[in-house]
């Protein structure tokens, strides 16, 4: 008889648990290339220009290479009419030789028009900026703070990227720049400080021979 009642309960339940829809609800996460496909990052506040160079010119260029290996770097505003921006009528352009030493190549970087030796874009989590560089060129994009703004001049590399061959838009997290230790203050404080950015650059890794590379459109967001 226990059995009997047991089973009728057993019953009620279940044709009330599905009777009862929109209770509980079980959802599949969207799969893509066998990953939770990942939520498009929506920027918690305006963006941040830090350069687009259509003042037509490069604030604070400068370069630097491997020499022993051969290498060597010139970093200027792009030519209208012979070198095609992102956007606009200018860029900037990296002439480079990467060497023969496979250790590290050279480097470039600039300061922005816009600010005085440093930009605020405090609170804001990741850099987006626009870069053309030939296939399967390994590189990083480099931000340095300034010593001003409550910054304390450390310098920050980026993962490594690589090129397309083509316009290519990268927006890299802060969160992902890790401390240059050869480079820049090293008794800082250990974390970006936003509201001081001095630099943005790209170094090149060495024994890939030469080339150009262009720079559009960069902003903090």
């Amino acid at each position: 008889m226990n059995k009997i009642k047991y089973l009728i309960t057993a019953i009620i339940i279940f044709i009330l648990f599905y009777s009862c829809a929109g209770i509980i609800t079980l959802k599949t996460p969207k799969i893509t290339g066998g990953k939770i496909e990942e939520k498009k990052y929506i920027p918690k506040k305006p963006p941040v220009m830090f350069e687009d160079f259509e003042a037509g010119t490069i604030v604070g260029s400068y370069s630097y290479a491997n020499s022993a290996g051969g290498a060597s770097a010139q970093y200027i505003i792009s030519e209208p009419g012979k070198d095609e921006p992102h956007a606009g009528r200018y860029c900037a352009k990296a002439i480079y030789n990467s060497g023969t030493n496979s250790d590290w190549g050279c480097g470039f970087g600039a300061q922005s028009t816009y600010g005085g030796g440093f930009i605020d874009a405090k609170d804001r989590e990741y850099i987006s900026l626009w870069i053309k560089a030939k296939p399967g060129l390994n590189f990083y994009v480099f931000v340095n703070e300034a010593s001003a703004n409550g910054a304390d001049g450390e310098y920050w590399n980026s993962p490594n990227l690589i090129g397309t061959g083509k316009w290519e838009l990268y927006e890299i997290p802060m969160e992902q720049f890790y401390k240059n230790i050869y480079s820049g203050n090293q008794s800082g404080n250990n974390i970006i400080d936003m509201t001081g950015i001095g630099t943005v650059g790209a170094q090149i890794g060495g024994a890939q021979g030469q080339g150009l590379l262009y720079i559009d459109d960069i902003y903090f967001k």
